[in-house]
């Protein structure tokens, strides 16, 4: 399954690499798309592993309470060794 997140305040480079080591370590993140600047962020995961409320509630203990699921769009599945 692939969804795609939203952010209120665009992501700093720092922020790409955070959220990039915490959903990672998630059971069944597949793949995350972002780019610094972006709001938006792409998740492709298996969904009998994990959830889009698990991904929401790890990127807020991470510090991104503020990310919110966006309608489901394309990934290129670009990390988390896909």
């Amino acid at each position: 399954m692939q969804q795609r997140f939203q952010l209120s305040t665009p992501l700093a480079f720092a922020d790409v690499e955070r959220i990039t080591s915490t959903l990672c370590v998630l059971p069944g993140v597949q793949g995350i798309d972002m780019a610094p600047g972006s709001r938006q962020i792409q998740v492709a995961f298996d969904e009998t592993l994990t959830s889009p409320q698990a991904i929401v509630d790890a990127a807020a203990q991470a510090g991104y309470g503020d990310m919110r699921g966006a309608p489901a769009g394309g990934c290129c599945g670009g990390c988390c060794g896909s």
